[in-house]
């Protein structure tokens, strides 16, 4: 499961930046390991798998000590990569939340079942996120993920049941 990107390099051992693609590092700090995928350095989609030796949080991003990695010059080529962890390594989330990712290709639909439209992809937003819906006719929508407007959320069914705001 893709879970961020390599911004940049954090101090002088090689430590690598990741932004975490829902804008809170706090659920991948907890990976043992990291599979990082492309990057500058390396050929089109290059592959490596790195054991996390730390892990820790730095402003809006997790910084990475990673095994074998103890170099400026060992981990710059990794930035850019793109950071993935195997769906089973990561946290449990209590019964209202979602990972992003799980919520990509979900139907939605409205409280009485009408389809409404298929996740394309969740935007962060400065109060709250918006799940991207691709409406039958082929035009994007944005859809805010908050109580009022999502019902339900069952990514094990593929399905999000949600009462949209008027004029949406």
């Amino acid at each position: 499961m893709d879970i961020g990107r390599v911004t940049g390099l954090h101090g002088v051992r090689g430590k690598v930046k990741v932004a975490a693609f829902s804008g809170d590092p706090s659920g991948v700090l907890a990976a043992k390991a990291l599979r990082l995928t492309g990057g500058r350095g390396t050929a089109p989609g290059a592959v490596g798998t790195y054991e996390v030796v730390t892990a820790q949080r730095a402003g809006g991003c997790a910084v990475f000590a990673l095994s074998g990695i103890d170099t400026v010059e060992a981990a710059e080529p990794l930035v850019k990569a793109v950071v993935s962890v195997r769906a089973d390594a990561l946290p449990s989330l209590p019964e209202d939340e979602f990972y992003w990712i799980d919520a990509v290709g979900c139907l939605v639909v409205d409280e009485s079942g009408a389809p409404l439209g298929e996740v394309v992809a969740v935007e962060p937003g400065a109060a709250y996120d918006f799940l991207v819906v691709r409406r039958p006719g082929g035009e994007d929508a944005y859809l805010p993920v908050v109580e009022a407007f999502l019902r339900k959320v069952d990514t094990a069914a593929r399905r999000v049941v949600a009462s949209p705001p008027e004029g949406w």
